[in-house]
């Protein structure tokens, strides 16, 4: 019983340390806890060996060789503990942070609950005091015109299954049958999106709107799916262009502009001017990107030029969006189709206040 309570806890210690320990660290640490009485005993030094050789016969554990007259180092044989891990306590506190942020209305879809459980079983190692704090302290607030609508868990449940053993599955979608292969489970404006391959051709479907799902036979590799998929949210109308934007010098600091703050995912280039502060992106045509950076407090708009050509090269952006032109001619004329749309957006805006 002894030598089985001594085995328990060499692993119980390599666990922990999460690192491989050297014969004389270990035994150390073994007397701290209490298994070991004395870290110079002779007799308890050759206990700990028998009981490494037994876990290293069983393959539970590895003697590392040092170089030169260092001692043997011990660690555990994680083929053999693949699911088994020890956290830190800084690591724990990382991600029950990194937790709370996840929107709190798609908590309780099964599959996301799974997750849920683990940090909360993680959170026994805290006192009520610091659970407390964890919870009182770090939350995500959604922008006022965040969407949410409630999701079947089932359906959920089978296309990210579907993914991750890379099948084909059937499904409904506003009363028609599809037959795809699911490649991307993601959120947009806080509604959920299936990207899948519909004939080899990439599109996206609303989560919300997907019924009577069926996990099909046929697979695709991995390789394929990253083959096919060019872009996650790609819409039809949208092509890309070069401009720029003059926001308010109240909007940062230098410091900040300095350390790369983005005031647009598709952001590129930022600098102070005379004028306020100049930013320099990625912009489309059609109404989603529109109606999204109408939101911004944008003093001017700057147009294509061939500065902004130039820079769009420097920072090689055909890599990041490859529908993208360094033609100034096919720039201002997406350009003008921007101006356009946003003016027709404007309207119906004005036309609702103005009711």
């Amino acid at each position: 019983m002894e030598k089985f309570h001594l085995l328990i806890e060499i692993l119980k210690t390599l666990i922990k340390a999460n690192r491989s320990l050297e014969t004389g660290e270990l035994h150390r640490e073994l007397v701290k806890t209490g298994v070991l009485n004395d870290s110079e005993s002779r007799v308890e030094r050759r206990k700990l060996l028998r009981a490494l050789s037994t876990l290293e016969a069983l393959r539970y554990v590895e003697a590392v060789e040092s170089k030169g007259r260092k001692p043997f180092s011990w660690k555990l044989n994680h083929e053999k503990f693949r699911f088994l891990t020890s956290y830190s306590s800084e690591e724990l506190i990382s991600v029950a942070v990194l937790f709370s942020f996840f929107p709190r209305h798609y908590r309780n879809l099964p599959f996301f609950q799974k997750a849920f459980n683990v940090v909360e079983r993680f959170e026994r190692e805290f006192s009520e005091e610091e659970r407390g704090l964890l919870r009182f302290s770090f939350e995500r607030i959604p922008i006022p015109n965040e969407r949410f609508i409630r999701l079947n868990p089932s359906v959920v449940e089978k296309l990210i299954g579907a993914i991750l053993e890379n099948r084909k599955v059937y499904f409904n979608y506003r009363g028609k049958p599809f037959r795809v292969f699911p490649v991307k489970f993601f959120t947009y404006n806080g509604l959920f999106y299936l990207g899948a391959l519909d004939n080899s051709t990439y599109r996206n479907f609303l989560v919300s709107r997907i019924e009577n799902v069926e996990l099909l036979a046929e697979r695709i590799s991995l390789d394929e799916k990253k083959r096919l998929v060019r872009e996650t949210f790609k819409i039809p109308d949208e092509e890309p262009f070069l401009f720029g934007v003059l926001l308010p010098e109240s909007y940062a600091t230098k410091k900040e502009i300095d350390n790369g703050l983005r005031f647009f995912p598709t952001q590129f280039y930022s600098r102070f001017t005379d004028r306020g502060i100049e930013v320099f992106l990625i912009g489309f045509t059609g109404k989603r990107f529109v109606s999204w950076f109408l939101v911004e407090k944008v003093l001017a708009l700057i147009p294509p030029s061939r500065e902004l050509i130039k820079m769009a090269q420097h920072f090689n952006l055909k890599e990041r969006e490859p529908r993208l032109s360094y033609s100034l001619r096919v720039n201002e004329e997406r350009f003008k189709r921007f101006k356009k749309k946003g003016l027709e957006i404007l309207k119906l805006r004005m036309s609702v206040f103005n009711d």
